[in-house]
């Protein structure tokens, strides 16, 4: 009888979690406002690793080869629920960023690669360039340890601020405070 019991409690702690979650997925969640205070931003800007990337069309070329002028990365999955609430937002910066000079850029971390991003994508009305990072490698060169990650890179190739979480990139001023962070000085050379 006190098995009985203990397998309908832990049904119903099962069950009152995926309620839960699923509560959760649909109730709509505030994106904090993207701030400087909420980047980590280091002293002097900090070169980056060049790993190999591979864009949704199949072109390989090294990562600071994508950066043709100071970039936003975006690293987000089709898995992760706050960058599916973050990429629309993120979506409506771009324009705002290319006016004012900025890349955008995404990379997916979907094991899946391609058809799962594209689908999603397509399927949200979403337009944005995206590196596919199936098996991490990026994410490891570049240190990024969640997602939603943002980097914000100059144009020789060094990052200057570091976002992990959600930010709601579609808000007044975003841009600005963006440039500010990206303007961030390289580390003097010393004499040794």
């Amino acid at each position: 009888m006190s098995d009985r019991i203990l397998i309908l409690v832990a049904l119903s702690l099962i069950i009152a979690m995926v309620a839960g979650t699923a509560i959760q997925i649909r109730r709509p969640q505030p994106t904090p406002i993207l701030v400087k205070e909420s980047m980590r931003r280091p002293d002097y800007a900090i070169p980056l690793e060049n790993p190999m990337t591979t864009d949704m069309a199949g072109e390989t070329k090294p990562f600071h080869a994508r950066i043709t002028k100071p970039t936003v990365v975006n690293f987000w999955a089709t898995w992760c629920i706050p960058c599916v609430r973050e990429l629309p937002l993120f979506a409506k910066f771009k324009p705002i960023a290319e006016a004012a000079g900025i890349q955008v850029l995404t990379i997916n971390v979907d094991k899946e690669g391609a058809p799962v991003a594209k689908k999603f994508l397509q399927d949200q009305g979403i337009d944005l360039p995206v590196i596919l990072d199936q098996d991490g490698s990026v994410s490891k060169a570049l240190k990024v340890r969640g997602m939603p990650t943002a980097l914000l890179v100059n144009i020789k190739g060094e990052e200057t601020a570091r976002m992990e979480g959600e930010a709601d990139w579609s808000q007044p001023g975003v841009v600005d405070v963006v440039r500010d962070l990206l303007a961030l000085p390289s580390q003097p050379v010393t004499a040794r």
